[in-house]
Formats: structure tokens, sequence, C-alpha cells
């Protein structure tokens, strides 16, 4: 299986290009042997690191030879690849790259802003707490927050889930970003092995050594 375990952004790219590889197949006639990924960028109108034009004037071709580039391709072999051995369509699609944008608090209007007694605003460009654009759950929390704002109804809107916040779903994320093999299956060399080993040991019969069982980290 080939998955990026999320969306990856090049932080030092023009483009601020990121990409994922989410799990094949993407489509039913798709061949086993292909891969489908989803490559874009937030500053489009920047000339790239590889291919010196803004996105916006680049081909297909040009757009995947920025970001084998930035996949740490060797240069001798950029070009062939990009022309040879990949199909890259691009599209431009400003309502959704929108969500991704960088922003600053204000940006965005809060759902019911201070003072309004009779509107507010709704959806993924309106400004609620601790949620997470880009998902149904964040536009039917901006409604359900001004309904009952609004209304004075008397009810809470769902919580956000602090997944951030709790251990045990960054333990099972650490795991899986390895595929599922524990942290003690890593390439260690004598003296880190000692260390984990002798970290392992004072751990062994805490609740913490329990929970790196539960979830497969030892």
């Amino acid at each position: 299986k080939v998955v990026t375990g999320g969306i990856v952004t090049v932080q030092d790219s023009n483009w601020l290009m990121s990409w994922t590889l989410n799990r094949q197949q993407q489509f039913r006639d798709q061949p086993k042997d292909q891969l489908c990924v989803w490559v874009y960028g937030l500053f489009p109108d920047k000339p790239g690191n590889y291919v010196k034009k803004p996105m916006t004037e680049c081909t297909g071709e040009e757009i995947c030879e920025e970001w084998l580039y930035h996949m740490g391709v060797p240069t001798d072999k950029i070009e062939s690849l990009a022309k040879h051995h990949a199909n890259t369509v691009p599209v431009m699609m400003p309502y959704i790259t929108a969500f991704f944008m960088p922003r600053a608090a204000g940006d965005r209007p809060d759902v019911v802003p201070d003072g309004a007694v009779n509107f507010a605003f709704l959806g993924q460009f309106a400004e609620t707490p601790r949620d997470t654009i880009f998902t149904t759950e964040y536009s039917m929390r901006t409604g359900m927050e001004a309904v009952y704002t609004l209304l004075g109804v008397d009810r809470g809107v769902p919580e956000v889930w602090g997944s951030v916040y709790d251990v045990r779903n960054l333990l099972n994320a650490t795991v899986n970003l390895r595929d599922g093999a524990p942290v003690t299956d890593m390439k260690l060399n004598f003296i880190e092995k000692a260390v984990v080993k002798k970290v392992l040991k004072k751990l062994d019969g805490t609740d913490i050594a329990t929970l790196l069982r539960e979830y497969h980290v030892i």
C-alpha cells in the first residue's frame, strides 16, 4: 500500500506545494500498477524552485517536474519521468484552495459577530473556535451556533473531538505512521537500543507501559 497518511507540504516550496497519496485504487478502472497523486500549490503566481515559471503558466508536465524536484528525484531523471511515466492534468480550483490560504485572526467573521441580533455567518468561511474547515461538521456547527445564539436556545454545540490532546490517539497515530510497526522495531545503534531498553525497564508495571503495549507502540 502507498499512503502518505495525510497531506505532505514542502515548507520551502515557492508555490507552497503539497501532495497526498490516498489509498489506491482511486478509480474503479485504475490499473493496479498506477498511483493517483493529488498535488496543489497555494502560491501559484510565484516562479517555482525548479521550473522558473508561475504555476498558473505551467503545463501538467512542468508541474510534475516541480513535484519530482521537491520529492528529491535526481535532476537528470526528472524530465524523462514527468514526460514518459506520468500523466499530469492541471486544474484551477480557486474555491477549494481558498480554504487553505494563510490567514490571521479577524480575516473571517465570527459566526455571530459582537452585537449582532438578527444575522449570522454560516459555513466554511466563518470563524468558530477549535474546529478545522473542510469538513461537513464545520458547516453544521456554524449553523447550530448561529441558531442557538440568536434564538437564545440553551443547548451546546457538539464539541470538536479533541484528539490532539488525547495521548491514546497520538500513540495510535505514531504506530500507523510506521505502517503498524512498533517503535521498538526501529533500526537503532547499540547505545540507542540500550537507552530504550533501560527506559522500558523503568516503565515496566506502570500505566504508561500498559498504554504502550495496548496501542502496539512496543
